[in-house]
């Protein structure tokens, strides 16, 4: 399970479940699977980051959403392939087209009827 920090990879694993008020309550673990870049780890844990902001100016360090996975409750981990390019984000950063386009929220997409009384 030996995967470089900041690897893109995919895990499957086994989650906790919450239960209240049954009575029969599951007598297992759910299994699960996420993808995302593995953003820290240590012997007991690994976070995986499945949401990012690009760094930039306004944001330097980024911010993220994620997952921490228990690493005994790990069943399967594979590093997925992604171009180790160092500009190269999923995102473009620069202009893909020259137009800006934006909806204009004041334009209705139905014509209004006209009152008799002229308003």
């Amino acid at each position: 399970m030996a995967t470089d920090t900041g690897s893109l990879v995919y895990v499957r694993y086994k989650d906790h479940v919450l239960f209240k008020n049954i009575q029969q309550p599951m007598a297992e673990a759910v299994e699960r699977e996420t993808i995302g870049w593995l953003t820290k780890q240590n012997e007991e844990i690994m976070l995986i980051e499945h949401d990012r902001t690009i760094p930039n100016a306004q944001i330097p360090s980024g911010q993220g959403s994620g997952v921490i996975i228990l690493k005994s409750c790990v069943l399967e981990m594979r590093g997925l392939p992604l171009p180790k390019i160092l500009d190269w984000n999923l995102n473009s950063q620069s202009t893909i087209g020259k137009g800006e386009f934006a909806l204009q929220p004041k334009k209705r997409k139905t014509q209004q009827r006209k009152r008799k009384d002229g308003k």
